[in-house]
C-alpha cells in the first residue's frame, strides 16, 4: 500500500502495514521510520463522537482496556484509518499526519 501524505515538507507515503500481534500494528513509512501503535493507546486518542464529548471536547471514558483488539484495520481513502476496536468503538478516523507525528511523541 502507498498512501500519500504530506508532512509539509515532502511527501511521505506509507510504505507497508501489518499486524505485529494482537495488541500492535506497525507502519513502516518511506522516511525509513517503523512505528509500532498500540491498539489501546490509539483508542485512548479517539476522536469519535463516541469517545469525545462534541460540545466540550472531554474524552466521555478515560479508561480503555489494555488489552483491546482491533477487529478490522481499513483505510479511509488515500489518507487515513478507521479501526473497529473489540470495545465496539468504531467510527474513529486516525489521519496519516496525525500517526506519523505519534511516532515522535
Amino acid at each position: 500500500m502507498e498512501t500519500i501524505m504530506n508532512n509539509g515538507k515532502q511527501p511521505i507515503f506509507v510504505r507497508s502495514i501489518r499486524q505485529k500481534d494482537n495488541y500492535t500494528f506497525t507502519i513502516q513509512w518511506t522516511d525509513n521510520k517503523i512505528v509500532d501503535y498500540r491498539l489501546s493507546e490509539l483508542q485512548k486518542r479517539c476522536p469519535c463522537a463516541k469517545c469525545v464529548d462534541e460540545n466540550s471536547g472531554m474524552r466521555k471514558n478515560a479508561s480503555v482496556d489494555n488489552n483491546v483488539k482491533a477487529v478490522k484495520i481499513s483505510n479511509v481513502g488515500r489518507y487515513a484509518l478507521r479501526i473497529l476496536y473489540t470495545s465496539g468503538c468504531s467510527t474513529g478516523i486516525y489521519d496519516f499526519d496525525m500517526l506519523h507525528k505519534m511516532g515522535f511523541e
